[in-house]
């Protein structure tokens, strides 16, 4: 018997034994996001992103879950060019478990798609006269910092993450496609215009990995292992400008698991030669929706919508975009939507004339057999404006409390003190707030699928309120 207990030991051992180590990788940083399936289910995705561009790269690494399973991660298709000298590796992952990037001491925290503490970011780069070379983009990185030292299960960006690599002039008097942006554009908001982009052969500013190291990845690096991202899309991460970096890092399609299919931004054109129109070289994600356990999120990427006007073709493209979603609604009545997104619906951009963002959106909405949003969207989140701004509706409106974050960084687009304000808003009476001071928010979900939240600053200071409380007294959201 004693022999038999020595030989099983020996057996044990030797089968312990031989599990091999974790293959070694260079890996730059990596982080995690949610996506959607084919099936309509939500998957966690891990993208490290390691040096070298893909036959040049080293090995991907491998996953190491708490339980010690390992997965090995796949190279990310339809890589980007030249200018990115990095590769991604990517791989669905398991909710509720640990994971180690092997060869690294990067360890994702067990993550969960029944998130009770969630923050939103938004508008965080740094425009290159502010941040000269290739600094950490402040105050993101500081706001970061602060948001590290807190509970989080899930992170929110509102778009625009790279601003110093996407100031808009390309070369002296030429200006990169944006939607209408800036006064550019003309009547059909650039889609019918000349069209110019950073990512065209021979241009002299062209999207670069610098610039989204800089401006996102070496700043963020202090939380993106905590917790996944959902990434709206901003008008800076048009494929005229650093679209080909977005749909690289953060498009939610691949071509691993059941996912749906990876996107890319189509073909530039000459610099020297510019296209006369927009029309093929533009590219729009497809709203999706993350189910979760308490809510769903729907995003929507509205990079391409014209902030001032509706008179060209893609508003009837967001129009059977809110369509779906108010199909998606009527199938699943018993859960809260929040919608994530770039610009916002009411955006108040001038009090004082009641000069309201976005133009192409609310007409594409009033165009739908509804003429509004579900009942079930509780909470419409974006950014694109670059102060905090909150708008709350009367209950009879049955439109939902609005907050926009686009206070995480950029330089902003006034000295604003804490300001209430009233509006009609998208032919509504509305009352709002607004403020330019850097931060970001802090939701947390009660156990009544109602949210209640605050506004922290670069010292960590709570310096706003905002409950769905509030718009269910008829007050302001925040406050």
């Amino acid at each position: 018997m004693r022999f038999v207990s020595i030989m099983l030991g020996l057996i044990i051992l030797a089968s312990c034994s031989s599990q091999k180590p974790l293959k070694k990788a260079e890996v730059i940083t990596a982080y995690a996001m949610l996506a959607p399936s084919k099936q309509g289910d939500t998957l966690i995705y891990i993208r490290a992103i390691i040096p070298g561009i893909q036959s040049q790269a080293a090995l991907c690494p491998e996953l190491e879950n708490s339980e010690g399973k390992r997965i090995n991660m796949r190279i990310r298709g339809l890589h980007p060019g030249a200018n990115f000298p990095v590769t991604i590796c990517e791989a669905s992952v398991a909710e509720g478990q640990s994971y180690l990037v092997g060869g690294t001491q990067l360890k994702f925290e067990a993550m969960t798609l029944n998130p009770k503490r969630i923050q939103v970011y938004g508008d965080s780069g740094c425009k290159a006269h502010v941040c000269d070379g290739n600094g950490p983009a402040e105050p993101f990185k500081t706001l970061i910092g602060q948001g590290a030292k807190r509970e989080v299960d899930l992170l929110l960006h509102m778009g625009d993450y790279n601003y110093r690599g996407t100031s808009g002039s390309i070369s002296k008097g030429v200006y990169a496609y944006d939607a209408g942006d800036g006064g550019y554009g003309g009547k059909t908001c650039g889609l019918e215009e000349t069209y110019y982009s950073q990512n065209a052969t021979g241009s002299p500013k062209p999207d670069t990995w610098r610039a989204w190291r800089a401006d996102f990845f070496s700043s963020a690096d202090a939380i993106l292992t905590k917790a996944p991202w959902v990434f709206a899309r901003g008008n800076h991460e048009l494929c005229s400008r650093a679209g080909l970096g977005w749909f690289y890092f953060f498009g939610p399609g691949s071509s691993i698991e059941s996912g749906i299919a990876q996107r890319a931004c189509p073909a530039q054109g000459d610099f020297s030669n510019p296209l006369k129109t927009a029309v093929s070289s533009i590219a729009m994600i497809d709203p999706y929706m993350l189910k979760l356990e308490k809510l769903n999120i729907w995003v929507q990427d509205t990079a391409n919508a014209c902030d001032d006007r509706f008179s060209n073709d893609l508003t009837s493209q967001y129009q059977a975009q809110y369509e779906g979603l108010q199909k998606f609604a009527s199938k699943y009545p018993d859960k809260p939507i929040w919608t994530v997104t770039h610009r916002p619906l009411w955006g108040v951009n001038n009090v004082a004339t009641d000069n309201t963002l976005n133009i192409m959106m609310q007409r594409a909405l009033a165009n739908t057999p509804l003429g509004r949003l579900p009942e079930q969207v509780a909470l419409l989140l974006s950014g694109h404006m670059h102060i905090y701004q909150s708008l709350s509706f009367d209950k009879q409106y049955k439109r939902p409390p609005q907050i926009v974050v686009g206070n995480s960084g950029v330089t902003l687009s006034e000295e604003l003190p804490y300001t209430n304000f009233e509006a009609v808003v998208d032919g509504l009476e509305a009352t709002g707030n607004e403020q330019a001071k850097f931060g970001f928010l802090e939701l947390e979900l009660d156990r009544y699928f109602g949210w209640y939240g605050r506004f922290f600053d670069e010292q960590g200071e709570a310096f706003l309120r905002c409950d769905s409380q509030f718009s269910a007294r008829n007050e302001q959201v925040c406050q």
